[in-house]
């Protein structure tokens, strides 16, 4: 038993002993061992030189670059360290464009080794300055007031230069000036900025400052006003123009006012219709449109020209269709010969004689100079349907034998 427990105390006084010399070699020799250093700030060197000769450094990190070092040390030193004990660069003087590898250059304590660093070198994208002219194009906030309408803008200079990196120039799509136009009702003139785009409708910028541009809006008022067409020619003998019908028949227009006050119609090129027994449906242009802005009109106006044959047509009346007007109070008429037949004859484009019916004609008679007894009286014909205008009616017979009688008067009576 007791030689086992001294067995235990040798032990434990052989790693006492170990622990011991381990120390004092520490403490003696100092060993050196390595570590990292992180978040090293990395300076550019002569950027403004580069920049000065139309280059430009395009890492979007290039203003916090940062490096780790890998040092070798003693413990005490290593200890101790900062990363605001090291300085870190790289040298981009005389870089041409395009990707240039920068070797980092480190200084850092005396009696720290420095090993190396991750990464070792930066990769740096270089490009060219550059310039280029692009077209002005108007953009609008708002709207205008209600029957008004907004003319082509156009801008003072009609483009600008933009300057920058060769990529982001290159990517730029629109130049843009943007005016507000909200309730507008004359003439907006506004000094505007421009802004760039690239295709996906993001704002790039410059590394110059882009000009600003004037811009002018004619902003005019509006009305509608009618499309008059002109008819030159006669169609063929036998036929005739019935109508004549413009689609549309108006059009909207804008312009200045002082000019669109003047405005109350517009004529459209003559029509020729000689020769023609058909309808004409003929694309007619707008004439005297200087200065005017024609609106919503997709497609030209369309000129339709009614042309029909011209027809006879006869109607048999009876005499006691006869209306008398303007017969003598106290007066009576009757007919000479009651069952005497009235030939009446209708002449006019197709459409409308045959629509016609007996009973669409109006017989009437004038007594008013006829006399007490025996009278031969003229007679008249007409219809009141619409196709009155078109159509010429003719009596066979002008005339007609009446009696007129007047009834007896009664002698006054007097008192005894």
């Amino acid at each position: 038993m007791k030689i086992k427990n001294d067995k235990i105390i040798i032990q434990i006084t052989c790693l006492i002993v170990s622990i011991g010399l381990w120390v004092f070699v520490m403490i003696q020799t100092k060993p050196l061992q390595e570590a990292p250093i992180t978040n090293v700030a990395v300076v550019i060197k002569h950027l403004n030189e580069l920049e000065s000769s139309n280059m430009v450094l395009m890492n979007s990190d290039k203003d916090h670059l940062t490096v780790t070092v890998k040092v070798k040390g003693s413990i005490d030193q290593i200890s101790k360290l900062k990363n605001s004990d090291f300085s870190a660069s790289i040298d981009v003087l005389g870089f041409p464009e395009g990707v240039n590898n920068a070797k980092i250059d480190v200084v850092g304590p005396s009696g720290v080794e420095i090993i190396g660093t991750n990464p070792s070198q930066i990769s740096c994208n270089v490009e060219g300055i550059i310039s280029r002219v692009m077209d002005v194009t108007v953009q609008y906030e708002g709207k205008h007031a209600n029957n008004y309408y907004m003319a082509a803008p156009a801008s003072n200079p009609t483009s600008v230069k933009i300057t920058g990196p060769r990529s982001v120039v290159n990517s730029a799509s629109a130049a843009v000036a943007t005016v507000n136009v909200d309730g507008a009702v004359d003439d907006v003139v506004k000094t505007v900025p421009v802004r760039v785009y690239d295709g996906k409708d993001t704002e790039i910028f410059m590394s110059s400052p882009v000009e600003n541009v004037k811009v002018t809006v004619p902003v005019y008022p509006t009305k509608y006003v009618k499309l008059v067409p002109e008819i030159t020619g006669n169609p063929e003998e036998g036929y005739q123009l019935t109508d004549v019908t413009v689609k549309p028949d108006k059009v909207r227009i804008a312009a200045r006012k002082d000019i669109l006050d003047t405005v109350t119609e517009l004529k459209l090129a003559e029509l020729d219709i000689s020769g023609a027994f058909n309808n004409i449906l003929a694309p007619t242009q707008i004439l005297d449109t200087d200065e005017l802005i024609i609106m919503d009109l997709a497609n030209i106006p369309v000129v339709n020209a009614s042309i029909e044959k011209i027809v006879e047509k006869e109607f048999v009346l009876e005499a006691s269709d006869i209306q008398f007007t303007n017969l003598k109070e106290g007066s009576e008429v009757s007919l000479q010969d009651p069952e005497a037949e009235i030939t009446v004859v209708v002449t006019g484009p197709s459409s409308a004689v045959n629509q016609l019916n007996k009973n669409d004609l109006i017989l009437t008679s004038d007594l008013s100079s006829a006399v007490a007894g025996l009278n031969n009286v003229n007679m008249e014909c007409s219809t009141e349907t619409p196709a009155d205008s078109s159509i010429s009616i003719a009596l066979l017979q002008g005339s007609i034998g009446i009696e007129i009688t007047e009834s007896p008067i009664e002698p006054e009576t007097t008192e005894e």
